[in-house]
């Protein structure tokens, strides 16, 4: 395909997009451009990798973005959404679970500032570190065209992981940043995700069909064992990464 000129917000949301079924959002600066362009192209009824239109949902905080982002996982469906600074750290009791139940969501963050003796709008990564404790696999693009490519890498690695990823980028300074980069085509997506792990990850849904219990109570005994037992998928996660 030919160059295009993007900013970091829209590099990214035009891979999201494609890449899901269910987008939950709630603005937040400086991320809000990702989840306006998904609203936009949704409402104009362009398709996704899978020729459906995705669902685009405005919730009513960060916090209900992701339970949605959640709920929808749990139901086999690909998810994702978009966010910075509090409202990522609104995500976390979700965040737990997510990746507890080793669920493929991905989340889209433009990193900045967090509010503390005064707010600022501005770019760091307070928020990534606040998240690092929760289990999900952490990716951070340092250019438009690598937010591109590593928004892309970050939905394919997450499926064939099973692990939740959250993929960044520095606020304004990527993602308002303008530049000219070689987009993904529909073809080179399609090569790059993994059908198969999709396919598994579809199985593993909820589904009256095949009832199952989930977040149940636990004694340490067994809790310690299904703590231990994911282990695996993250010291697989990184080779995983480098493949795709």
């Amino acid at each position: 395909m030919r160059p295009i000129t993007v900013d970091g917000n829209e590099a990214v949301a035009r891979v999201a997009y494609r890449l899901s079924e269910v987008i939950a959002i709630y603005p937040i600066t400086p991320s809000s451009p990702m989840a306006e362009l998904s609203d936009e192209w949704a409402a104009r009824g362009e398709p996704n990798l899978f020729g459906l239109v995705p669902k685009v949902v405005e919730m009513q905080s960060e916090g209900g973005a992701a339970g949605a982002l959640h709920g929808a996982l749990q139901e086999g469906v690909l998810a994702t959404t978009f966010t910075a600074s509090q409202g990522l750290l609104l995500m976390i009791p979700d965040m737990y679970k997510i990746a507890g139940q080793a669920l493929p969501g991905v989340i889209h963050v433009a990193a900045r500032s967090l509010a503390t003796h005064a707010l600022s709008i501005f770019g760091d990564h307070q928020d990534l570190y606040a998240v690092r404790p929760t289990g999900w696999g952490l990716l951070v693009s340092d250019s438009v065209q690598a937010a591109q490519d590593l928004a892309a890498i970050a939905h394919a690695a997450a499926l064939q992981a099973s692990l939740p990823v959250l993929h960044a980028m520095d606020g304004f300074r990527t993602s308002h940043e303008v530049q000219k980069i070689l987009p993904l085509s529909d073809r080179e997506l399609r090569a790059l995700f993994p059908f198969e792990a999709l396919e598994a990850f579809r199985k593993r849904a909820l589904t009256p069909e095949a009832p199952a219990i989930r977040g149940t109570a636990q004694n340490p005994d067994h809790y310690f064992q299904n703590r231990e037992a994911i282990n695996p998928y993250y010291r697989r996660f990184p080779q995983v990464v480098a493949e795709t």
